[in-house]
């Protein structure tokens, strides 16, 4: 299995692909002769009963309206249930076009301009905008790196969620960019404290299948359970499996109130048109994917590994934060450029190298920049390679 994560189909064109296209790299970047590894998607080929069942429904030549049936919703559900033991009932399910789509919604039709939404930055970029975007304001609960680990500031949390305007938070987990796996008991008291002060729980799990050996994640509506019925949680196959062109987004709450409020909005403002192609891709990964995803994983806990292993050896200047989940890695460059005008004159013109500055994440992330890895190894290495050329230029 890993001669298929290695494969790499050179001829194929990809100038239409985001990651890829010359647009993009024009502008993130300043030209397009760059190796990219910013936008977190994949490089590897889909698991093979995913291209035999697109195939599949390709010949049926007939592709009306469809809905989000329950042969389609439950091997959703039993995929919690079996890989992460997190309970979920068809009848809360919400389909909508994008995780972000759906936090946007969300936050949009259950609170009010103007008030506060909590995010832990460094965190992705996108939960700024989306706040922003909707009239609400930025509420920072910034995360504490000790000894290569970043912690969250409970105190600070406490403090940020206790004031009257602060209504709602976005919790990511696993957390994008850093990798942290948030352990069940500071969910607990994360959970504590959002309840404590009727701050409504948003939480983005996209990321919660990629989970590193010796690393458990834990849903948070599980930790809920019991306790308070004020979450949403936000998720795709899209990461998991490498298909975020393909299919939509899913919204999870046993709050039957805030379910109906976000049915409502999905149907007024047409956020979820289901995809024929989107609903085999969604049923197939869901049904056939918990080997091949299993393999995916000890591929990139590889990469990981080999990229620690050449940082080590040949790169002494940066240091990476060992991810516990998540196809992206943080790295340390602070000690490569004095600014970030020499650190982008760097990574962009010399090593050319196409990966996110952690200054995108929050001022937290000065300093740092994140890679995407769910590529093949040696595309990875060879981009250390540059960057190494580029340090001893």
């Amino acid at each position: 299995m890993a001669a298929r994560f290695d494969k790499y189909k050179k001829d194929l064109n990809r100038t239409g692909f985001v990651r890829y296209n010359p647009g993009y790299l024009q502008n993130l970047f300043g030209h397009t002769h760059i190796n990219p590894f910013w936008v977190a998607d994949s490089d590897f080929m889909v698991m093979p009963e995913l291209q035999k069942a697109l195939k599949k429904m390709a010949k049926r030549g007939v592709y009306p309206y469809e809905l989000k049936t329950p042969a389609i919703k439950q091997p959703l559900v039993n995929w919690f249930k079996k890989r992460h033991k997190v309970t979920l009932t068809m009848e809360h399910l919400l389909f909508t076009t994008s995780v972000n789509t759906g936090l946007a919604a969300a936050i949009d039709e259950l609170t009010q301009p103007g008030e506060g939404i909590i995010i832990q930055p460094p965190v992705y970029q996108a939960f700024k905008g989306i706040i922003e975007g909707v009239n609400r304001k930025v509420i920072n609960n910034s995360l504490q790196l000790k000894n290569d680990t970043y912690h969250i500031d409970f105190n600070d949390l406490e403090k940020k969620a206790a004031v009257s305007t602060t209504t709602a938070m976005i919790l990511c987990n696993p957390h994008n960019p850093v990798g942290r796996v948030w352990k069940k008991d500071e969910l607990e008291q994360i959970a504590t404290i959002c309840q404590k002060h009727q701050v409504l729980m948003l939480t983005d799990e996209i990321h919660a299948d990629i989970i590193y050996p010796g690393h458990q994640f834990t849903g948070m509506t599980e930790v809920y359970k019991g306790q308070s019925d004020q979450i949403l949680m936000f998720g795709s196959a899209g990461k998991t499996f490498g298909i975020p062109g393909l299919v939509d987004s899913f919204i999870y709450t046993p709050n039957t109130e805030l379910k109906k409020a976000m049915q409502a909005r999905i149907m007024r403002f047409h956020l979820g048109k289901s995809n024929a192609f989107g609903n085999i891709a969604l049923k197939t990964a869901y049904t056939h994917g918990y080997k091949w995803l299993d393999k995916k994983i000890n591929y990139l806990a590889a990469s990981v590994q080999a990229i620690n292993k050449f940082l080590t050896n040949e790169l002494p200047q940066v240091k990476m934060i060992h991810p516990e989940g998540t196809y992206q890695v943080w790295l340390d460059v602070s000690a490569l450029a004095k600014n970030n005008k020499a650190l982008k004159e760097l990574l962009f013109t010399k090593a050319r190298l196409g990966v996110n500055l952690g200054l995108e994440y929050g001022k937290e992330g000065k300093g740092f920049v994140r890679m995407n890895i769910a590529s093949p190894r040696p595309l990875l290495l060879q981009a250390l390679q540059q960057l190494k050329e580029a340090v001893n230029q």
